[in-house]
């Protein structure tokens, strides 16, 4: 998911809407930290600090994408 963002196959809500359940839902406990923050990350991709701007954008999703493909 993180990957489709970063290649623009999927939009910021997208990627918001699909991580939503896995930190709403008490049914998907997520216990790795690196997995857990990804989601975090990927559920407030869609956050605005305007009404006509991201707080997060392309540069953004390529580092978070860096650090989940850098984990031991």
């Amino acid at each position: 998911m993180l990957q489709a963002l970063v290649d623009g196959a999927i939009t910021r809500a997208q990627a918001n809407d699909w991580a939503r359940p896995w930190l709403v839902d008490d049914g998907f406990p997520v216990e790795d930290d690196l997995v857990r923050r990804t989601l975090d990350r990927l559920f407030g991709a869609d956050l605005m600090t305007s009404p006509s701007s991201h707080l997060h954008g392309p540069a953004d999703f390529r580092a978070w994408l860096d650090e989940f493909d850098a984990r031991e």
